[in-house]
Parts: structure tokens; sequence; C-alpha cells
């Protein structure tokens, strides 16, 4: 008798076998959703019939965390269907651009930040901010950015800040704030299960505030609340991944708006990059990375300006 050699129809059919017994497997444990939610056991399993007294959150095989590489940032379980955040960013700035504040004589001359007003180009400014989500798809915004500048020097040309005149090398004290509260609102619209887009609308409060002191003389103060409102949209990536890498949420976000509104048009945009690892099984730790540019250009009453603040910022935040 001829050997054929060692026979490996076997072990090719029990190799199928498993990988078809595995791939049942892991369809059978496959979620409805990219993220399961976080809700106590007890509410979604009835009660054990014929049995008093027993706490099924202490069963065993019942745990009320969320697996990692399982859980996202959306803390709240869609039964409620609402999720809440709060954070700040730190936000390293470059302040470019001119303004000109006219007195209401029409009185007033064209000054750069830097060269003629003398502040800082370079600062760290904070912002605040918290947001409502509703129905896992609308979101209000509440945002808070208290910015301020200040800087001394000596004027270098003969200029005239709202009807107060100034001579070249005069020593001065220039102070700028611009204080805006912002109240805003988002729609997302997904698209497959990674990727949410969709259009937002923002009303900003913005408080300018300016003043010109020379050493030992006179000094001039104005200020202007301006009313803007902007739209844009929004867009947000978020990976679907397995193991340890997705227990910290990664996620691309970017985000614009404009609008031209009486003779003053506002523009923003920011892209950043951030995790959301959670900390506690209702808290996620928000985290990001990102490069912002805010800009204000145009005359509304007696301020023209065309005033850029942009740099790169960090963002922390709690998710609840």
């Amino acid at each position: 008798m001829v050997s054929r050699g060692a026979m490996r129809v076997p072990r090719l059919i029990i190799i199928l076998v498993v990988l078809f017994w595995t791939a049942g497997l892991a369809s059978a444990l496959e979620k409805p959703f990219k993220y399961p939610v976080k809700v106590n056991v007890s509410d979604s399993i009835p009660p054990r019939s014929g049995i008093a007294g027993v706490d099924m959150a202490s069963g065993t095989g019942v745990n009320w965390d969320v697996a990692a590489g399982q859980s996202r940032g959306e803390i709240f379980c869609p039964k409620r269907g609402y999720s809440f955040a709060i954070g700040m960013k730190p936000f390293f700035t470059s302040l470019i651009g001119v303004s000109k504040v006219s007195s209401r004589g029409g009185e007033g001359s064209l000054l750069s930040m830097h060269g003629h007003l003398r502040l800082p180009d370079d600062k760290t400014l904070w912002d605040f901010y918290s947001y409502l989500r509703l129905w896992d798809k609308i979101a209000v915004r509440i945002e808070y950015a208290p910015w301020t500048w200040s800087g001394p020097g000596h004027i270098p040309i003969d200029a005239n800040f709202s009807g107060m005149a100034l001579k070249s090398g005069d020593a001065i004290q220039s102070d700028l704030g611009i204080t805006t509260f912002t109240v805003g609102a988002d729609y997302d619209v997904s698209f497959g299960r990674d990727l949410v887009f969709g259009p937002n609308a923002d009303m900003h409060v913005i408080k300018w505030s300016q003043r010109i002191a020379r050493d030992g003389g006179s000094a001039m103060d104005f200020s202007q609340t301006i009313l803007q409102p902007a739209i844009g949209a929004h867009v947000r990536y978020e990976p679907t991944n397995t193991g340890y890498f997705s227990w910290f949420k990664p996620y691309l976000e970017a985000r614009f708006t404009w609008m031209s509104f009486d003779g003053l048009g506002l523009s923003t945009w920011d892209a950043s990059a951030g995790i959301a690892p959670p900390v506690s099984r209702n808290v996620d730790a928000g985290f990001r990375l990102g490069y912002k540019q805010w800009r204000l250009d145009g005359t509304r009453n007696r301020l023209f300006t065309d005033v850029t603040v942009e740099g790169p910022y960090m963002d922390f935040a709690l998710h609840f």
C-alpha cells in the first residue's frame, strides 16, 4: 500500500467549525447600539419570581459599570435622553489687528493693537462653557469668555482716541477687554454610526471696553455692547474601536460660524482632537487639544474693528 501522507482534512474541518462557532458567538454578544447604556440592570431585568429580598444589582454576573472599550461620552442612558457637560479652556492666544474708536463728533484714529497701543500680542486667556444635550440630537450651549489685555508703552505716532489727542512719544497705559457671553444650539444628524454632522446657531453678547491713559495726564474710557448672531456647522467623528483604546473614547471635532450683521462681521472656527475616559460609572473626564480663531471685522456705531484672536487651546471637561 502506498502512503499518501498525513490526513489533513479532519484538521481543516475542526478549524472551520471553530471559526463558525466563534463568529456565531460574536454575533450573539454584539450590542444593538454602538455604545451600551449605563443603567441599573434591575430596571431592565425583571426580578426573579419566588425569590424575595434579592438585590439584582449585587447578583452574580451583574455589573453596574460598563466594560472598558464599550462605553462612550453619552453618560445618561437613552431612556433619559439627555446629558450634561461643564468645562474650561486655557487659550494660548495671539492678538492681531486694528481698531478705531470715534468720538461723538467723529474724531478718531486707526490704531494697531500691538504696534501703536502696545498691547501684548501673546497671552493665555480662559473660556468657560457648559451644554445640555436633549434627545441625543439637540444641544443647548452657554459659553463665557472674559478676555483682557493690558500693556504700557510709548505711542509712536500722533493719534486720536475717541477725541483724546495723543502725541508721538507719549507714555500710555492701554487696556482692552472683550467679554463674550454666547447662547447657542446644535442639531445633530448622524451619518452611519461614527459620523455626526449638523447646523448650529449662536447669539453673541460682546462687551467691548477700551481705555487709554497718559502717564500723569488724562484718560479716556470707551465701552460698547454688541449683539451679534452667527450661524454655522459642526462635524464630529468617533471611530469604532475595540479593546483598551476605545476605553479612552477618542474623537475628532470641527466647528465654524459666521455672519455679517448691521455692518459688523463675526467669524469663528476651531478644530480639535480629544478623549473622554470614564472616571466613574456616571462621569467622563474630557480632555482635548485644538486650534481656534475668533475674528470681529466691521463697524458698529462708534467702533471700527478688524481684530483676530487665535491660537491653540486645551479643554478640560466633566461629562455627566
